[in-house]
């Protein structure tokens, strides 16, 4: 075999495995630049860190920013193209699905911060007062879960999430939590579990209209196509500079 054939072959190989490979590369080189940066004698100011962080914090923004308008038409377009005999068992099938594997990361999260409690021992205090836990129980965490599941305003559950907050009575002390004070809040963060239900629920009304609806599919339908063609932008051109090094190498 001639070495142009080997060549293209490798590059063949990188090409199809792109992304696994910058994903390798990137949490060990991450991790070994971390590991070097944080034996370092001098200590880092949060300017520093700050500058040091601003690629991956830009990285993360532009994912964030496709979530939404992904998972929505993804979904309803999915959904809404299926035969509506099968319509109504995907449809369950994903809520049971994602809302177990929802309370099973619940669960995994409250055993973990229970017993290891992570960055307990390297969190940086502001003005001297470290942060108070959140007082909840673990049946108010799996209730909200519920609520989340059907939120009362689509456009807010893009943004925030419904959450549970007890809240200690006045001038009480070891007082159990069963008879704290119960309030809520909507915190920063997207809804995922409402919005997967929103699109479920429109997949299905989409199909059973069938040609009245066929104007919102394809709506949904060239949407996600949309948004994946954004995503895969990034990696188009690594295939692109991969494809000029193929040329020049032949």
């Amino acid at each position: 075999m001639s070495k142009t054939s080997n060549g293209s072959i490798c590059m063949q190989f990188f090409k199809r495995n792109l992304l696994t490979i910058l994903t390798i590369v990137g949490v060990f080189g991450g991790t070994i630049v971390g590991l070097l940066l944080k034996m370092g004698s001098e200590e880092w100011t949060p300017r520093e860190v700050m500058y040091l962080q601003y690629p991956g914090d830009l990285f993360l923004r532009m994912l964030k920013c496709l979530i939404v308008p992904l998972l929505v038409s993804s979904i309803t377009s999915a959904i809404g193209a299926l035969d509506l005999s099968m319509s109504g068992k995907i449809a369950t099938r994903a809520i049971v699905y994602y809302f177990t594997t929802t309370i099973c990361a619940v669960i995994l999260g409250i055993i973990l911060v229970c017993s290891i409690r992570p960055g307990s021992g390297g969190m940086v205090k502001e003005s001297g007062k470290g942060s108070v836990p959140r007082q909840v129980l673990t049946a108010d965490t799996l209730l909200d879960l519920v609520r989340n599941l059907f939120p009362p305003n689509l456009v807010q559950a893009t943004i925030f999430q419904y959450r549970t907050i007890l809240v200690p009575p006045p001038n009480a002390t070891n007082v159990a939590l069963q008879k704290y004070h119960i309030t809520s809040e909507f915190t920063q963060g997207t809804n995922v579990l409402g919005l997967v239900m929103f699109s479920v629920v429109l997949g299905v009304t989409i199909g059973k209209m069938r040609e009245t609806g066929k104007p919102l599919q394809e709506f949904f339908t060239a949407l996600s196509e949309a948004m994946m063609i954004i995503t895969s932008w990034d990696f188009s051109y690594w295939c692109i500079l991969l494809n000029n090094v193929q040329d020049i190498g032949n």
